[in-house]
């Protein structure tokens, strides 16, 4: 439970000022919740299956792994905006959809997030969680692609920030999307 929540006033921010997380600290907390185990089982499977098949498709192996780490970083965006509204879920044990069908409303959410509106799967503010979602994807851009600056031209450098812009919100649209499925609850 959050501070406020037994008091009905809002918290602590990551900079001790009291008041709702700013789209900074949701972006810090998502990158320090990804450092930990914060996948459900379901979730590390459609992970492991994606990073897999990115590998094999992509002409450099190890952008699938940063399709996987990119989806690790908007998923926990998206639990650190359940938390912050304090939504407390849980895996299912029953009835859990398989890959595939988790991949369609993973798919159709992701494609939803990224319109006026985000679909109505964003949890809080709008403006602020796509701002963190701007910053957790400025983060993986500058990561994996700031040593291949002069190495790459501008489109294949535009390529490649979509991709990974693609998978950050998938991430976040797979969070949601085990919601929307019943997996979590």
């Amino acid at each position: 439970m959050s501070p406020g929540a037994e008091t009905g006033q809002d918290g602590q921010t990551d900079h001790g000022i009291t008041g709702r997380l700013s789209a900074e600290d949701m972006a810090y907390r998502a990158r320090a919740l990804a450092q930990a185990h914060p996948l459900t089982d379901l979730a590390r499977s459609y992970v492991d299956r994606s990073v897999a098949e990115q590998r094999t498709s992509q002409p450099i192996p190890e952008i699938g792994i940063w399709a996987g780490a990119a989806a690790i970083g908007g998923y926990c965006l998206r639990r650190v905006e359940e938390s912050e509204v304090g939504m407390d879920l849980a895996p299912s044990r029953e009835d859990l959809p398989d890959l595939d069908a988790l991949e369609e409303a993973t798919a159709r959410i992701a494609a939803e997030l990224r319109v006026e509106g985000a679909g109505g799967h964003m949890l809080g503010d709008e403006d602020r969680n796509i701002e963190a979602l701007d910053r957790i994807i400025a983060s993986e851009v500058s990561r994996r692609l700031d040593h291949w600056k002069e190495d790459v031209d501008q489109a294949a450098w535009d390529e490649l920030e979509e991709y990974l812009t693609w998978w950050v919100v998938k991430g976040y649209a797979l969070r949601a999307a085990e919601t929307a499925t019943g997996a979590l609850h």
